[in-house]
């Protein structure tokens, strides 16, 4: 079940030095996104894009404020996937071990002997929609870099997260092997009904914003300000050469003139 995401008036500053006053990215942000929903974090580079990300995922705290998943007051998301820029494969594991690993994880060690068959069938059920049933012997070594971020995709849903990161996935790839990547993650996200996360995506691609989510957060230089917030209006399955998705995108470079 995915989980609903509130930051509550969220500020985070770096110490400059020892003595300095520091930089302040954020200052008293405020958004709320619901369950199930897949957003797009876009600004310019230095915005705080990727430091709002890393405070959602728990790897960087707020200086103040809240960050809260669901109806309860948890700060902890109960189950959570991040996909990186460079895939982050175990190098001695085989395809479908790095996706069965995820899998592992996130189970009691007791529980891990009975849910082996539970387990298998995951993995190849996630291999299949990743198109990659005839690599799951191989070694990361022997995959081209989309084949690895493909990998990297089925390891992230291979545990059902209540919240997926997506950090500026595509962003190490050529345009075509991204292009097809977008749409195998938009294939995916409609088929998660039941199981469906609520997604966060950091990109610089704007494109790439309209065609994947459901609503766009433009957030500008100074402290971190949202200076706008775009409904993505499109049904799904979306077409990437559709019209309205240009449109969106002009709506967006018009918010960070």
């Amino acid at each position: 079940m995915s989980s609903s995401i509130a930051i509550e008036r969220v500020r985070k500053t770096f110490a400059r030095s020892s003595h300095g006053n520091g930089v302040t990215v954020f200052d008293g942000i405020d958004m709320q996104i619901p369950a199930g929903e897949l957003v797009a974090l876009v600004g310019p580079s230095g915005c705080g894009k990727s430091t709002l990300l890393n405070m959602i995922a728990g790897l960087e705290a707020p200086s103040a404020g809240t960050i809260r998943f669901g109806a309860s007051d948890t700060h902890v998301a109960p189950e959570l996937s991040v996909v990186f820029p460079q895939p982050r494969l175990i190098d001695w594991l085989r395809v479908e071990e790095n996706i069965a690993i995820a899998f592992d994880r996130a189970l009691e060690p007791g529980q891990r002997a009975t849910a082996k068959a539970e387990r298998e069938a995951t993995t190849t059920e996630l291999l299949a929609k990743v198109g990659l049933t005839s690599h799951r012997r191989a070694y990361p070594q022997f995959l081209s870099g989309g084949q690895k971020q493909r990998v990297a995709i089925a390891r992230a849903f291979a545990v059902h997260p209540d919240v997926l990161l997506l950090d500026e996935p595509f962003s190490a790839l050529d345009e075509l092997t991204a292009r097809k990547l977008r749409e195998l993650l938009q294939d995916m996200w409609v088929a998660e009904r039941e199981h469906r996360p609520t997604g966060v995506l950091v990109t610089h691609n704007m494109l790439e914003a309209a065609f994947l989510c459901d609503r766009i957060y433009v957030i500008g230089r100074q402290s971190g300000q949202i200076r706008a917030s775009i409904d993505v209006d499109v049904p799904r399955p979306r077409d990437p050469d559709d019209p309205a998705l240009f449109q969106v995108h002009r709506r967006i470079m018009q918010a960070l003139e």
